[in-house]
Order: structure tokens, then C-alpha cells, then sequence
């Protein structure tokens, strides 16, 4: 049951439009995802996929939990509330920006991001490690190569990121009203205390946002509440304070979203744009600022190097197994592969600095998993199933399986689509599919 405070609250904001909002919690929550381009080809079955979302790139509405296709496991998409793929689309995003997700997990939104920065980077921070474990998770298996994972405040990273990205996406915690439909323990922890609590919260985010900001920047600013408190208050306030422009979202997503709510004449409230679950997915608000005051700025002390002597046995492995020419370096200590050879990486508390490549165990290369979720296609020892080959069911329950290949480690696929590692030996593929992702 709704609590009758929030009700009489949302009735004084929605007006002759609550009823429509009552009633939609009668019907259940729509579920979608975000299809990963990088791997989509039409040869694929696509027989899940249902309405495209015309105002969200490559984002379907589809019918059921997919989260045990083997599709889902080699990170062909991600299944992600519809509302919530809005912040991450209000504005084009150049190629090569440099890009902060502050609250990133559980990953989706970092996902949307990393897709329109080929020639950039993400970092994609999550304060709470267990959560950014979670994000981690959700980062290695969609293959994203562009992506560094922290563990840090926000008051961390902006002592090392000043003055520094282009877009920064703060979605911030919130009292998660516009989630009530699709999960009740949002409702039990609900409370007007929470609201004002979090109000406080997201203020302060705000500000150590706007700190590594470059001037022109561009900050996006989100919840998936309703209240004015975490919502229009918090852009007005900050308005006030900062030099600063609202700026219209995407023309595209006002066919799905309302206006903002007007706090006064000269608040322009339609720029903000929130969502409904009587309109659009569930509960979702959004404001893109652009940032115009000047902004202070240090030199990043970039800790990524040329891979040292010792691990160059390590380099030529990596580089020989794989049809494909890659970018080493050494990240304090630890071999990666980058997107690109433009990317500056200072000292981070990171669970993950672009893709960690593997080890060398008695002379033998051993594959990281996240060098396989990212470049497995490419690997020169493979193995490809087709969807409907039980095989491919057994292999994700960790299941040994019985196949000729060349001795060693290689990767096993489904159409095309790399799942995880395997090692061939007389006859036999031993499974290497982390423990922790299998089927149970």
C-alpha cells in the first residue's frame, strides 16, 4: 500500500493528472533492455525483442526476465528499467569525451555512455564497494573496453579530477519514489525524513560534480523520485549559486516525459523533464546544465606507462593469441589493454583500469575474464556453439564438455558471442566460467 503521506503529496503536484497516476500502479512494471551494439548483428535471434523505444537508441520493450540467456551471460544487452535509460540520452555526447558516472551502479547507465564515447573514456565510480563489485560485474561482462571502475567519494575523485571531464552524469541517491511499483521494499524505507536527508546528500553531490567540470562541460543530473525537494529544488538552488544554463534534453524524449514542475515564473521548468509510470516506465527525473563559470584545474599525473621488461613475455603472449593489434600499459603494476594510447589515469582506488589482460602460469597464458568478455571474438583458439547447442546450457551451469581443440586455453562462443574461457585437453574443454556467474 502506497503511504497516505506520498499520496497527498503527489496529489498536490499532479493535479487533475493523479488519478491517471493512481491507477497506473494497478498494471505492472514494463520491462526492457539496452541492446549492445558493439555485438549486435542481424544473424542473431532477436526473438525477444519486441518494440523498439523510438526516443532511446538500440532499447527494447520485451515480454520476460532475461537474465539466464545465454545471450544475457555473453553481455549481448542489458535488462534496464525503461525510465532509466533517459539520463544517459539527453544530449549527443562527442566521440571522444572524457566522461564521469559518479553513481554508476548498477552499470546501465555507464553502459549508454561508454557506447557514445569510442574514442573516449568512462570512469564509472560507485562509493559502496559491495555495489561497485555489482557494477564491475555488469562492466566486464557487456565487454566495455573504455570503462575504469573506482571505489571513492565524491570528495576523493574531485580532489584528483579537477576542472577535467566534459559530461559528468550524477544520478543521484534518492528517496526512489518513482520505483514503488516495481519494487515494495522502496515503499517500507520510504519516509519524509529520507527525502529531506537525501535532499542534503544530493546538493553536496552536486557541488563536488560541478568541481570536475570543465568549463562548457556539460553536468546531468537525475533521480528516479518525485519530490520537489530532490528534484527542481535542488537545480533552482544550485542555479542560484552557480553560473550555470539549463539546457533543453533531447527533442526526442518529450514524447515520453512531462514538464518539470514550475517553482516560479522564471524558472524554466519545462527544460527538466520527468517520467510517469501512467506515461513511460516508472519514475524518472532529469536536468542537463551546462557549466559557464570558469573552472580550476590540475595536471592529471598520468600513471599509466610502457609495460616494463618483465612483463613483455606477458605482452607477446597476450598479443599472439588474439587476431587483433592492442594497446598495452602498465597500470601500478598490472598489465591492461586501453582503448586508446590519448587515455590519462592518475591514482584511483580502482577494482578495474580498462581491461586486465591475464598471467602466465608454468609458461602458459591464462586469459583474464575480462580480456575474453572483450576481445574473446578475436581470440585465434575458440570454439563456437549455436544458440540452440545444450551445450551452451551445460557450459554456463559449468558443466566440462566434450569437444576436439587444439591444446590450451581458448574461448568458448555462442554464435559469435564470446561467453567465457575454456582449456582444451585430450578431448575435453574444462570449464572456466567463473564460479560465480553459473546457472545454478
Amino acid at each position: 500500500m502506497l503511504p497516505s503521506v506520498f499520496l497527498d503529496r503527489m496529489k498536490e503536484l499532479l493535479g487533475e493528472n493523479f488519478d491517471r497516476f493512481f491507477h497506473a500502479y494497478q498494471n505492472q512494471p514494463t520491462k526492457a533492455i539496452h541492446l549492445n551494439r558493439l555485438k549486435w548483428n542481424e544473424q542473431l535471434d532477436g526473438s525477444f525483442l519486441k518494440q523498439p523505444i523510438e526516443a532511446i537508441p538500440n532499447a527494447y520493450f520485451v515480454d520476460e526476465k532475461l537474465g539466464n540467456h545465454p545471450y544475457h551471460h555473453a553481455g549481448l544487452f542489458y535488462s534496464q528499467e525503461p525510465s532509466a535509460m533517459i539520463p544517459a540520452s539527453t544530449l549527443t555526447i562527442p566521440s571522444d569525451a572524457k566522461v564521469l558516472d559518479l553513481c554508476a551502479a548498477p552499470g546501465g547507465k555507464t553502459f549508454q555512455l561508454s557506447e557514445q564515447v569510442p574514442n573516449g573514456f568512462v570512469i564509472s565510480n560507485e562509493m559502496n564497494y559491495s555495489r561497485a563489485k555489482k557494477l564491475l560485474s555488469n562492466v566486464e561482462r557487456l565487454g566495455l573496453t573504455n570503462v575504469v571502475v573506482t571505489s571513492m567519494s565524491a570528495v576523493e575523485l574531485s580532489n584528483v579530477y579537477e576542472g577535467y571531464f566534459d559530461v559528468v552524469l550524477l544520478d543521484a541517491p534518492c528517496s526512489g519514489e518513482g520505483m514503488f511499483r516495481k519494487d515494495r521494499d522502496a515503499i517500507k524505507e520510504w519516509s519524509m525524513d529520507k527525502v529531506k536527508e537525501l535532499s542534503l546528500i544530493q546538493k553536496n553531490l552536486m557541488e563536488q560534480a560541478s568541481k570536475m567540470l570543465k568549463t562548457g562541460g556539460y553536468l546531468i543530473y537525475s533521480t528516479c523520485t518525485f519530490s520537489l525537494e530532490e528534484n527542481e529544488k535542488i537545480i533552482y538552488e544550485f542555479l542560484k549559486q552557480h553560473n550555470y544554463s539549463l539546457e533543453d534534453v533531447s527533442s526526442k524524449l518529450f514524447a515520453i516525459t512531462a514538464d518539470g514542475i514550475a517553482l516560479n515564473d522564471e524558472f524554466a521548468y519545462q527544460k527538466m523533464r520527468r517520467c510517469y509510470p501512467y506515461i513511460f516506465g516508472e519514475g524518472q527525473f532529469v536536468a542537463l546544465l551546462k557549466k559557464n563559470e570558469k573552472s580550476n584545474s590540475k595536471t592529471i599525473l598520468n600513471l599509466l606507462e610502457l609495460p616494463t621488461k618483465e612483463q613483455q613475455k606477458l605482452v607477446e603472449l597476450a598479443q599472439n593469441s588474439i587476431n587483433r593489434s592492442l594497446y598495452f600499459k602498465n597500470y601500478k603494476g598490472k598489465l591492461v589493454i586501453v582503448p586508446n594510447l590519448k587515455v590519462e589515469i592518475p591514482n584511483l582506488r580502482a577494482l578495474s583500469c580498462f581491461i586486465t589482460v591475464g598471467e602466465i602460469e608454468h609458461n602458459e597464458f591464462i586469459p583474464h575474464h575480462q580480456f575474453i568478455k572483450a576481445y574473446g571474438c578475436y581470440f585465434k583458439r575458440s570454439i563456437n556453439l549455436p544458440l540452440t547447442d545444450v551445450r551452451v546450457e551445460l557450459y554456463l551451469k559449468g558443466f566440462e564438455l566434450l569437444e576436439e581443440l587444439e591444446k590450451g586455453y581458448g574461448v568458448l562462443m555462442v554464435d559469435g558471442l564470446p561467453l567465457g574461457l575454456i582449456k582444451s585437453s585430450q578431448g575435453k574443454l574444462k570449464n572456466h566460467y567463473p564460479k560465480g556467474l553459473r546457472i545454478r
